[in-house]
């Protein structure tokens, strides 16, 4: 089989379950926002944590090896075009960031929800102490980022102009979901209303 069509076969199954990863850690997530309870609180935390470290890292591992190497047998040079060179940079940013603010912060997220009492009620503020805004936004930015790294290998757009404005996009949807999914998860009634001052 040529080498080529081996590593791209690679090089897509990470992209797929990369995708699945970071896909099933939104979804705990979610499920740690509509949380009533500590206990629960740290069951989402956990999950998170398991898709984390045995879906998303592998697969991102998987890629970093079979990227490269890639090039390397197409002839590429890591800055010949700017949709190569976004995707590229733009998967070493998710991947540094993912194992360092991202993983500081569902880690923090589960001590924090695990000393707690489980019949303690979760206000508002055990919710920020749990939370980070900057672990919130690293946590919200990884699906649009990576669908920017999607378009970059798809699309391949030759300029600058055009992947700038698509990580603009991919920025205003990571603060948008960063305020929709806690409203939807109290407009779903799992959490309780908020009791202005």
């Amino acid at each position: 089989m040529d080498t080529v069509y081996l590593l791209r076969f690679f090089h897509f199954i990470g992209f797929i379950f990369l995708g699945g990863g970071l896909l099933a850690v939104f979804i705990s997530e979610w499920r740690g926002y509509s949380a009533t309870r500590p206990v629960i609180l740290a069951e989402a935390a956990f999950y998170t944590a398991i898709f984390y470290d045995f879906m998303a890292v592998p697969d991102a591992l998987l890629m970093l090896i079979t990227g490269p190497l890639l090039m390397w047998e197409l002839g590429y040079n890591y800055f010949d075009t700017p949709w190569l060179t976004a995707m590229w940079s733009l998967f070493l940013f998710e991947f540094i960031e993912g194992n360092t603010l991202t993983r500081v912060q569902f880690r923090r997220t589960l001590r924090v929800s695990r000393a707690m009492p489980e019949d303690q009620p979760l206000t508002e503020e055990t919710r920020r102490e749990a939370r980070t805004f900057v672990g919130r936004l690293t946590h919200f930015l990884d699906l649009p980022l990576f669908s920017v790294i999607i378009y970059c290998g798809v699309a391949r757009p030759d300029s600058w102009l055009d992947i700038g404005r698509a990580i603009g996009i991919a920025i205003v949807m990571a603060l948008a979901l960063m305020y929709i999914v806690p409203w939807l998860a109290e407009r779903s009634g799992a959490l309780p209303p908020k009791v202005s001052a």
